[in-house]
């Protein structure tokens, strides 16, 4: 062993900074952007309605809170209307509400593939408008910003 030279030390680790966030904008959540943009579809009117009180730096994240209020809401209204209709036509025909309550699967079924695009959208960090849904939240979002 050589003794004239003393061990080196290793150099010392750098300062620890979390990494920026992948989704963009950081939120003031502390959350991803990426993940409070999904986290706004999971559970609705619910979720929607606690990122759309607490967002108030990432505008990507507060229009998928205020669409996922806009969406939760009209289905929920969608629910009632169909509730009401399927009622109406079992009073008149059983046969009749049999085919409608078919038809209100398939209805449920695209709310539920909506949903699940939704979801992914929110997660991409993409601003991904509905078609009429998407300009309403935009106004509701701009408006709470404003």
């Amino acid at each position: 062993m050589n003794d004239q030279y003393p061990p080196q030390q290793p150099p010392p680790p750098p300062p620890m900074t979390p990494p920026p966030p992948a989704g963009g904008q950081a939120t003031s959540t502390g959350l991803d952007p990426k993940l409070a943009g999904l986290l706004c579809y999971i559970l609705g009117l619910i979720t929607g309605l606690i990122f759309f009180l607490i967002e108030k730096s990432n505008p990507v994240v507060r229009f998928h809170a205020a669409q996922s209020i806009v969406f939760s809401g009209a289905t929920i209204a969608l629910w009632i209307v169909l509730t009401i209709v399927s009622i109406v036509l079992y009073q008149i025909s059983w046969t009749l509400g049999n085919l409608f309550n078919l038809l209100t699967l398939l209805v449920w079924l695209g709310c539920f593939i909506l949903w699940v695009v939704l979801l992914i959208k929110g997660y991409s960090g993409q601003k991904w408008k509905l078609p009429v849904l998407g300009d309403m939240a935009e106004r509701l979002a701009g408006s709470a910003s404003s």
